[in-house]
């Protein structure tokens, strides 16, 4: 299993990278001087390697059905991460998290929408110890479920603020191409971690998300192309390893599908009972 946990990691990170060249040609080379997209085949080429990615990550959450492997629907199963090694990612990445939110903090205060930024860079100081904490505990079976809710709230609160922050500020821009990329990745990271949260709000849905942490991750990636403050482009890249921790995760933590077998037997009244 931990061949195919590589597998799976090394295609959605190999998948960002290319994203990332992909998207980076796209802005180099489909817009012109005056920042107006100009008709290239990169609007055909990046939506189709983005649904191509999807299509691929789905067969996968597929082949694990079929092989009759399954997502816990308990959080501590489905998230247990014990070892000094996954301690040292999880520090990490939260730290990484935290960095980025101060970077930020300090590098956007004559923006137009300092405010929004602000309010951005605070929740995902906030974010970094939370998934360092929220991972933490998914290895105790008695950790407190407000708790938890509450720790895996905060990445949700976070890129929903984001994506209010991308509508104010493209109101009035009429290049699509210029911030949808930005718009969808937002919108599927938030779709990620809302899936994450569903196991501690007690209302997983494993098959979806497998898909979705898998999806986000590579967004997260491919978007790190385009131009925008560098605490952002922190944020990204550790929302990206945050999904790539959860997404190795889950597929460690797969069980083998049971299957309730029905037993019967006659009674003396003639009658069959199911058991």
């Amino acid at each position: 299993m931990r061949k195919k946990v590589m597998e799976i990691s090394c295609y959605v990170a190999g998948a960002g990278a290319f994203g990332v060249f992909l998207r980076w040609l796209q802005d180099q080379l489909a817009f012109n001087e005056y920042g107006l997209a100009d008709p290239s085949a990169f609007h055909v080429m990046l939506p189709a390697f983005i649904l191509i990615c999807a299509l691929v990550f789905r067969n996968f959450v597929k082949q694990y059905e079929k092989a009759g492997l399954r997502v816990p629907e308990s959080f501590s199963a489905a998230f247990r991460n014990e070892g000094r090694l996954y301690a040292v990612l999880r520090w990490t990445i939260g730290i990484f998290m935290t960095v980025g939110g101060i970077v930020l903090l300090m590098t956007s205060e004559l923006d137009k929408y300092a405010g929004m930024l602000r309010a951005i860079s605070l929740i995902a100081i906030l974010a970094g110890p939370c998934f360092t904490a929220l991972t933490t505990l998914a290895n105790r079976e008695n950790a407190r479920p407000n708790l938890l809710c509450a720790l895996a709230f905060v990445p949700i609160f976070l890129f929903a603020t984001w994506l209010v922050y991308c509508y104010r500020a493209n109101s009035i821009n009429s290049v699509i191409w210029a911030y949808v990329v930005e718009v969808g990745t937002v919108i599927m990271a938030m779709i990620a971690f809302f899936r994450v949260a569903g196991f501690p709000f007690n209302a997983p849905k494993p098959r979806r998300c497998l898909f979705d942490v898998m999806f986000a991750a590579m967004l997260c990636l491919l978007s790190l192309a385009d131009e925008r403050y560098m605490g952002l482009h922190l944020i990204l890249f550790s929302a990206a390893l945050m999904l790539l921790f959860y997404n190795w995760v889950l597929i460690s933590n797969l069980q083998e599908e049971k299957k309730e077998e029905v037993a019967s037997e006659i009674s003396d009244d003639g009658f069959e009972h199911l058991h």
